[in-house]
């Protein structure tokens, strides 16, 4: 341990007798000399002072009591504030900058070392902690700073951070996009917060004055936009950073977009003979597109009451032919829903398994771009098609019949009940949640096997009664479609 060791002969000036014990001290000893005496700061001396190896030291300042400069081996000289608190506290060490950063006295009022200091030195003699009331204005700052960058959020960026935490399906991105580039679009780059429920008002009226839009999805994005934004960002403190939602003043004042009547369309049971055979007819009158997968989609649907994407997506790799049994993924209910075969669904799926030999043979005959992406697609997909607009025109024209995808689902429901299969059964086929139904959750428990008798019944009352009751001329589906 290096000490002074003062005598006439050495200056005693205090500065000059730090420096020279510094200086005298080898550089790996600098951080151990002790009983350095107190100088007055200025910034060449403390510049001049050597430094350390492997450490740091301390001086003191002797205009200031607890004003000290901190001299560290990396060539950073720190000026801090060294003191007890008022009363006999445990001591406080405040860091004030950097050496050079401020001056140490300056005139009218501008920042400097020796004011920065007696400020901190007044708040630690009154029992103030100046760490603490900093950590607490640096925690109010990051507050503030996060409340003033959540009310900047516009509509489209939380829409935006919507769909990329809350992913949606690819047909139901497509409506919500219409909605947010065509009928919210004055609205894009407005902070949500700004969006009032009067406003929301005036635009639905817009609207549904101008038959250009769409004033009840507009709607339903705005909401479900504003909800999730609102959860997303809220806080314990904030729970509604963006107010109220607008949508809520748009149900009291203008309900006719929220509740508008459950719909009903549904074949009846005179409609099942002519517009089966009308479905079973489109690989002869449908022109454009594939009328054959047209038929299979739309006969699919009728006899299993799935939904219009479960069916137009439902995999290769989910039909167990030897089981008899058909998985679909990631359903409505975000579950996968496993169905029994019947025996017209298995005759469906063996033709599809011939269109997809077809398809394949035509690829390697003809390996045209379009060849190949359909034999991709059907490889994959039983039968990859959702879009059937023009197919039920067809069948409308001949028919005078318009039913739409979800409409076959409803029927499915329907004639289910009609054929005797009983209300669990018919919930379990159509995957409807059983939520609120004691005996459905945890008695009225429906498997596959036992979904297998039902089905066949509800296939049987359709094909064997209804549409031959009519007498009707149901034609057979040719083989998959030859190309030319």
């Amino acid at each position: 341990m290096v000490r002074i060791v003062t005598s006439e002969s050495i200056p005693q000036d205090p500065y000059a007798v730090t420096l020279a014990a510094l200086t005298q001290a080898p550089p790996h000893q600098r951080h151990a000399v002790k009983n350095l005496l107190p100088f007055s700061f200025t910034l060449p001396r403390l510049k001049e002072l050597p430094l350390p190896e492997g450490k740091y030291y301390t001086v003191k300042d002797s205009e200031q009591a607890g004003l000290t400069c901190v001299i560290y081996s990396s060539g950073k000289r720190t000026f801090q504030v060294y003191r007890r608190l008022g009363g006999g506290g445990a001591p406080v060490r405040v860091t004030l900058g950097a050496v050079g950063d401020l001056p140490m006295k300056a005139l009218k009022d501008k920042p400097s070392v020796r004011g920065m200091a007696a400020e901190i030195i007044a708040q630690i003699r009154a029992g103030t902690d100046p760490n603490l009331v900093r950590k607490e204005q640096q925690a109010q700052e990051r507050e503030q700073a996060a409340a003033d960058a959540v009310a900047n959020i516009t509509l489209g960026q939380a829409f935006e951070k919507c769909l990329e935490i809350q992913p949606v399906a690819p047909r139901t991105l497509v409506g919500y996009r219409l909605a947010m580039d065509r009928d919210l679009a004055p609205w894009k780059d407005k902070p949500l917060k700004e969006i009032t429920g009067a406003m929301a008002v005036t635009r639905h009226a817009e609207l549904a004055q101008a038959k250009t839009g769409n004033p009840a999805r507009a709607m339903q994005v705005l909401r479900k936009v504003h909800r999730f934004a609102s959860q997303f960002w809220g806080t314990e403190d904030n729970e509604l950073p963006f107010g109220r939602c607008p949508v809520d003043k748009v149900n009291a004042v203008a309900r006719s977009w929220a509740k508008t009547a459950p719909r009903t369309r549904k074949l009846g049971d005179g409609d099942i003979g002519p517009w089966l055979a009308a479905v079973r007819n489109l690989p002869q009158t449908q022109k454009r597109g594939d009328g054959l997968l047209a038929a299979h989609y739309l006969e699919l649907m009728l006899l299993t009451g799935l939904r219009r994407r479960e069916a137009a997506f439902l995999r290769w790799a989910d039909v167990d032919l030897r089981r008899k049994v058909l998985t679909v993924r990631d359903t409505k209910n975000h579950t996968d829903h496993t169905l029994p075969i019947t025996l017209r669904v298995e005759e469906i799926l063996k033709e599809r398994k011939a269109a997809l030999a077809a398809a394949k043979e035509l690829a390697e005959r003809k390996p045209k771009p379009t060849n190949l992406a359909h034999a991709a697609d059907l490889e994959q997909y039983v039968i990859g098609l959702e879009e059937t607009r023009h197919q039920i025109a067809t069948i409308r024209a001949e028919t005078g019949i318009l039913v739409s995808a979800h409409d076959l689902r409803r029927t499915w429901a329907s004639l289910a009940d009609k054929a005797g299969v009983g209300a669990y059964a018919i919930k379990a086929i159509l995957n409807h949640k059983t939520t609120g139904d004691v005996t459905g959750t945890h008695y009225a428990q429906v498997d596959v096997d036992d979904m297998r008798r039902p089905m066949q019944q509800v296939e049987n009352y359709i094909l064997a009664k209804l549409a031959a009751a009519r007498g009707e001329n149901v034609i057979p589906l040719r083989p998959a479609r030859e190309a030319a």
